[in-house]
């Protein structure tokens, strides 16, 4: 039986995830292989796949949490299937080395520190994604748009930008770039 952190479907993860699809959809470039940084449940990688519009032959998700390695699987056990179009793994993010020509992390504030961006290759496309949110579990939020990107600095900026989610009783900033760093 697994047990799921119902925060994965919340309206803030489910539509920034949605966002970014869309962004990258819109770059219209095509990926090799994509690694998805903090990949926690899979669910980005399933709409990436599900949507049919982001070209992309394989993608493997990283996450530090070795709960998350079977419930990805399941969640894309149809992509885990078609030739191995998809794989999660339970690994450090600030140790890999990867040959991906993209790398997303939507889960930047949750990293204390930034050896797994300081590990990608120059030349190579990023789609990065963080918050303004104050939480425990929330180690590197950004205060706006301009820190983040300070941050995480490219060569070549294709896209930038800002989602706020306002709720009756709170809300958050999401802040997104992707470029080639």
């Amino acid at each position: 039986m697994y047990s799921l952190n119902k925060d994965a479907f919340s309206s803030g993860q489910i539509g920034s995830k949605i966002w970014l699809c869309e962004q990258l959809e819109q770059a219209n470039f095509k990926s090799k292989e994509t690694a998805i940084y903090g990949g926690w449940y899979g669910l980005l990688a399933f709409l990436l796949l599900s949507r049919g519009k982001f070209q992309v032959e394989q993608i493997k998700s990283y996450d530090i949490d070795q709960s998350c390695e079977a419930i990805a699987n399941m969640i894309n056990q149809n992509y885990v299937f078609q030739s191995g179009k998809f794989q999660a793994f339970t690994e450090d993010c600030n140790n890999l080395n990867t040959s991906a020509d993209l790398i997303i992390n939507t889960s930047t504030e949750h990293f204390e520190k930034l050896d797994w961006y300081k590990n990608i290759p120059l030349g190579t496309i990023v789609a990065l994604q963080g918050n303004n949110m104050e939480h425990i579990e929330h180690v590197m939020c950004a205060k706006n748009l301009e820190e983040f990107c300070d941050r995480f600095p490219v060569s070549k900026l294709i896209y930038k930008g800002q989602l706020d989610f306002n709720y009756t009783d709170w809300g958050f900033s999401r802040f997104m770039i992707i470029g080639i760093k």
